[in-house]
């Protein structure tokens, strides 16, 4: 069990499922009607082409578990943006779109972090979609010494509107299995492997 502090709230994480080198764990989180989530995950390359993937905010459909599209609409700069991203839903529910600011720093240790969160006000909301106005994501990358980087990360987020338990709880077991999977995927690819 890892006890994180999110909002200065403490966060206890259980696992859900390991496999193929991704962990994915959930934490019931004060404040935010579905459960917390936690991966963590290896690639097999370097941490450059990792940053590749993870900054490439037009590719995310690729790998993001049910993208529809992400578009960055404003660059701040090279380690940050802005950007519009659609989820696709399962029927009967609506599609979910939010506007998020993504930044990447280096840390003194070498390591990098992305701190994204949703950005409530920003852009006109489409009809069909549910905005999601509250949301919190984190990713730590760590080199690791033989040629490989450690992924961490955590999602903290509020869908908005009504939606049947077993959609969230298909998200929460599947989703970030499958979207760690496929970033590994797209990694290789970066990597030529």
């Amino acid at each position: 069990m890892h006890v994180f502090t999110f909002a200065h709230a403490p966060v206890s994480w259980h696992m859900v499922k390991a496999a193929n080198n991704i962990k994915v764990f959930t934490s019931n989180v004060p404040d935010y009607p579905v459960k917390g989530i936690r991966a963590e995950v290896i690639f097999d390359a370097p941490i450059e082409n990792v940053l590749k993937v993870a900054m490439n905010v037009s590719h995310y459909p690729n790998w993001i578990y049910k993208c529809k599209k992400s578009v960055v609409v404003k660059q701040i700069s090279k380690q940050e943006v802005i950007y519009y991203h659609i989820t696709d839903a399962p029927w009967p529910v609506d599609d979910r779109d939010q506007y998020s600011i993504t930044k990447l720093s280096k840390d003194a240790d070498g390591s990098y972090r992305m701190h994204s969160h949703s950005l409530p006000n920003y852009g006109a909301e489409v009809e069909g979609n549910v905005r999601i106005k509250n949301g919190r994501a984190t990713w730590h990358y760590t080199s690791l010494p033989n040629g490989q980087t450690k992924g961490e990360y955590e999602l903290f987020f509020d869908p908005a509107g009504h939606i049947p338990s077993w959609i969230i709880n298909l998200f929460i077991a599947e989703g970030p299995y499958v979207t760690m999977l496929n970033m590994q995927r797209e990694v290789k690819a970066v990597s030529g492997k």
